[in-house]
């Protein structure tokens, strides 16, 4: 057999194990409003209004307020993304549990209301750029900019299911008509889980691990799409290599800072 079919085979078989577990969970555990228990849906309409929107944002590295999300002047030279919008608070124990049950419990459902929460938060900065007639060039070329999820080891993918990255990346990319780009980015080295190690461990632990695939971006704007941040370690990886590969600026946006 080629090994490409053989592949191809396996993965059929891991998402149809996927989808049976699911449907097992969703009999054992009937689908209910994680903040008020509402059954028949995940997260209802009024819950989904009490997430809070951070207000402030700051440099990922010093914490000084940044109103735009850009990196502060002294931090900047040390990364390769130009900024980064967090934009909820993982304190929030709701926006925290969300996050946790899709991510680890594997409620794919999930992804709608935090794409959601996301677009909502993109929808109020491409608003206050208008109005105040001006804005970084991300929001001002903003129809132009290629919308790219972090991507999963194809390990990670297989024990999961899918990526969590890019089905909010999806919903925020559908919502704007952005161009979206699933492929080109891959990660290409299996490392541990960032979640278990220290800061410069993770810078250590990312390096290398991208290969852009795609042609030369041509100096096109990125926003790169995933669930959590802590470092910036990923985000910024991804961001060199796609720099390397044409990209103009490159942008992070995620839900909260973990």
């Amino acid at each position: 057999m080629d090994p490409k079919d053989s592949i191809l085979i396996k993965e059929r078989i891991l998402k149809s194990v996927s989808k049976a577990w699911t449907l097992f969970l969703d009999l054992i555990f009937p689908i209910e409003c994680l903040g008020c228990g509402r059954e028949g849906v995940w997260l209802c309409e009024s819950c989904r209004k009490t997430l809070r929107m951070n207000r402030r944002q700051y440099c990922l590295d010093c914490r000084k307020g940044s109103r735009s999300g850009r990196f502060c002047r002294h931090c900047r030279p040390g990364h390769h993304l130009d900024g980064l919008w967090i934009v909820g608070d993982y304190e929030q124990k709701l926006l925290a549990e969300l996050i946790k049950k899709f991510k680890y419990d594997f409620i794919r459902d999930l992804g709608e209301p935090l794409g959601g929460f996301l677009l909502r938060f993109l929808r109020g900065r491409l608003f206050d750029s208008l109005k105040e007639g001006g804005g970084t060039e991300i929001l001002r070329t903003f129809q132009e900019t290629l919308i790219i999820p972090v991507p999963l080891h194809r390990r990670r993918f297989n024990w999961r299911g899918f990526n969590q990255a890019e089905v909010l990346a999806r919903t925020v990319g559908g919502y704007f008509r952005l161009e979206m780009e699933v492929a080109s980015l891959e990660r290409t080295r299996y490392r541990r889980p960032q979640a278990k190690l220290g800061g410069r461990r993770r810078r250590e632990n990312v390096r290398n691990c991208f290969a852009w695939r795609g042609e030369d971006l041509g100096g096109r704007n990125v926003i790169l799409i995933d669930d959590v941040v802590t470092t910036g370690a990923t985000l910024d990886e991804a961001a060199r290599v796609l720099k390397e590969n044409g990209a103009g600026e490159v942008w992070g946006l995620v839900a909260a800072k973990g």
